[in-house]
């Protein structure tokens, strides 16, 4: 039997699998600047994958959140402000810095990196805000009793906004705005609510299960040889990639006793976060000493070293805000409970 527990260690996996795609996904994307060969094409195209498996799972751990531990407005909105909106700013900071080679100091520089504008990636997280928000205020509203009937809604919202009403409001892309992702972060609410079922489903019917790996797989292929650039919000890509988050949750649930990776709140979330830094940095470095980089990438080798090195600084890092996000998050709780006291002494 899968316990919540083990489903959602299962999903801490594929969120750190995700992760390392929207890392490759970056590396690619600035490698295709000097040198395309198949593999790096195909890697660019996989990639992709990483931004939706992210979604979906944000979706299934917010339903849970709200049923497991029923939070009021404080507490929900507490807790992604220290983990997930300030280290956004931080690194909105930081990416302008890189960038620009200088700190914020207009309205306009503090006014992108609240939109999300200063990192190619941080559009993510701005949109992820936005979801936090909708997602609290009609947790009453969509609920399990009427979810399968509002998911379909929601499917026509995600498919309008991107087809006909987007206009690039604020300068912001499409992907910067909750409606173009809606259906996909509820599809993760949808998971939730009908765990049990879906996974019993799959645990007793393993010919599914074969069939939907297949079909998973054969999607792949077909992203990674199509001349068309798949986008993450469009729903040929969504649909392609539940299937994938299925097989890859049953995955992981079945090889549950042998992964010893232990669960870090925030670990995945910093990777997202920072790991463009040191591809900008790195490659700055490159081109300051030895002018060209074309050599590096032209070398399958020496660019999977390239690649390992990124995400092996990428996690130290992560590692290393997570151990002082969770020590603020002790000093702030500590001090709370110290003001209460006294509070309740007098």
């Amino acid at each position: 039997m899968y316990t919540d527990s083990k489903i959602l260690k299962s999903l801490f996996y594929i969120q750190l699998f995700s992760s390392f795609l929207v890392v490759v996904g970056h590396f690619t994307a600035s490698a295709l600047s000097f040198t395309d060969p198949f593999w790096i094409v195909a890697l660019n195209q996989i990639s992709r994958y990483g931004t939706v498996l992210l979604t979906i799972a944000t979706g299934y751990l917010t339903a849970y959140s709200f049923e497991a531990k029923s939070p009021t407005a404080r507490e929900f909105f507490s807790g992604k402000l220290l983990y997930i909106f300030v280290p956004y700013l931080v690194s909105g900071v930081l990416y302008h810095y890189l960038l620009k080679k200088g700190m914020p100091h207009t309205a306009q520089d503090f006014t992108n990196i609240v939109l999300g504008k200063t990192g190619d990636h941080l559009y993510f997280v701005f949109m992820i805000c936005q979801y936090y928000v909708f997602a609290y205020l009609f947790r009453r509203v969509i609920t399990k009793r009427n979810i399968l009937y509002v998911i379909w809604m929601l499917l026509g919202i995600q498919y309008v906004y991107i087809n006909f009403i987007h206009q690039g409001w604020f300068g912001l892309t499409t992907r910067h705005m909750l409606p173009s992702w809606i259906f996909t972060l509820y599809m993760g609410h949808v998971l939730y609510w009908y765990r049990e079922m879906i996974l019993s489903f799959l645990r007793n019917n393993r010919s599914i299960l074969m069939l939907m790996t297949g079909v998973s797989t054969a999607a792949a292929l077909f992203f990674v040889v199509s001349n068309k650039l798949y986008v993450a919000v469009h729903l040929t890509f969504v649909f392609a990639t539940l299937l994938s988050f299925l097989v890859l949750m049953v995955f992981f649930l079945e090889r549950f006793d042998r992964l010893h990776i232990k669960f870090r709140k925030g670990l995945t979330y910093f990777i997202f976060l920072f790991h463009s830094a040191f591809l900008i940095m790195f490659k700055d470095y490159l081109f300051e000493k030895y002018g060209e980089v074309a050599w590096l990438f032209e070398n399958t080798w020496y660019s999977l070293l390239y690649l390992l090195v990124i995400i092996g600084c990428s996690c130290l890092l992560a590692l290393m805000l997570v151990w002082l996000v969770n020590k603020l998050e002790r000093v702030s709780k500590n001090m709370r409970q110290t003001h209460r006291h006294l509070y309740t002494s007098k």
